[in-house]
């Protein structure tokens, strides 16, 4: 993994030399890293949610990996730290994390993180020192009474992916495993991500994007709506945070599960509407949304992100399936 993490810094140089499309690299799945990054996290008591995590610790069969403490850190949907907790392990361990008795666990609860979207960083780390023992994850979005679990992405991280401020995780950037992102400011990362709104089948779409920083540069963006009959409509979108959450259509019919953050921030689910997608015309209620971030550093630098749509459809409002999002690519045009 770490051969990925230089090859795409190597491929993004080279792309600046000659001006041509960025590394090809697309999401990387169910391979081990020394931390892990769920980029959404969700318990809403009062809307039936909550986040259901699974670490499994250790690579070869026949490896010796000790009794390592998994460090997990939670932020909010702008980076901010709001929440620490260590959980023990052993080699080949399978640990269960349940975020909603995480946060609610009378012992040591979290007040206030009820209804509080943000990510978790999983990490096996005394302070700034990250051990080697290979860590994979897998992450589910569960609704209702376990009417739904919805498939969440976990991105291995490699360690020269972390930051530390004071033996504190403050940063990652999933650079081998993420989906890749602008390295430049005169560039653009292209991707696209379904959406879904039939009201006969109680479609609902929450599209999802997580960035290694927060960005004025993703306000304002102009996104390009293709429908089922290949008609194209335009819109303004903003995500100027880590983690967004944007609705694909009327704020009326969907339901962003998306409230105010305990960091003094409201997610209005009606500013992250997109209105204009008509509800209830067979043809523009199911397609794809093309977006082009252009957020790059002045200075060249190898970024990672992930994208994705959780689309509600069925008898019940609940159930949630997840669709990644469709890479197109970095290029200068």
């Amino acid at each position: 993994m770490l051969a990925n993490f230089k090859k795409i810094g190597v491929a993004a140089a080279v792309a600046t030399a000659i001006g041509a499309a960025g590394a090809a690299q697309a999401v990387t799945l169910g391979e081990p890293g020394v931390a892990l990054l769920v980029p959404h996290v969700l318990y809403d008591s009062t809307k039936q949610a909550d986040t259901m995590v699974g670490v499994t610790v250790g690579g070869s069969l026949y490896e010796s990996c000790g009794n390592p403490t998994l460090h997990w850190y939670f932020f909010s949907d702008k980076s901010v730290h709001l929440a620490d907790g260590a959980v023990a392990s052993s080699c080949h361990d399978f640990v269960r994390i349940d975020w909603g008795y995480v946060i609610t666990n009378p012992s040591r609860p979290f007040p206030g993180l009820d209804g509080v979207t943000g990510y978790l960083v999983i990490v096996n780390a005394e302070g700034s020192s990250v051990s080697d023992v290979d860590l994979y994850g897998s992450a589910y979005l569960i609704q209702g009474n376990w009417e739904s679990e919805a498939y969440i992405p976990v991105l291995p991280l490699q360690k020269p992916e972390l930051t530390f401020k004071s033996g504190v995780l403050a940063d990652v950037n999933p650079v081998s495993a993420g989906m890749p992102l602008a390295y430049s400011s005169d560039v653009k990362a292209k991707f696209s991500l379904r959406y879904f709104l039939d009201p006969a089948l109680n479609g609902n779409t929450r599209l999802v994007t997580w960035f290694p920083e927060n960005s004025t540069a993703r306000t304002d963006m102009p996104i390009f709506v293709f429908d089922a009959d290949e008609n194209a409509v335009s819109n303004i979108v903003s995500m100027p945070n880590e983690l967004n959450v944007l609705c694909a259509g009327p704020s009326t019919t969907v339901d962003c599960l998306n409230p105010s953050g305990i960091d003094g921030t409201t997610n209005d689910p009606t500013g992250h509407a997109i209105p204009d997608l008509a509800y209830g015309q067979p043809a523009i209620d199911s397609g794809f949304i093309w977006f082009e971030v252009a957020d790059g550093p002045a200075t060249p630098a190898s970024r990672g992100g992930i994208a994705f749509s959780l689309i509600g459809v069925g008898a019940s409002s609940v159930q949630v399936q997840t669709d990644l999002a469709h890479e197109r690519g970095v290029s200068n045009y």
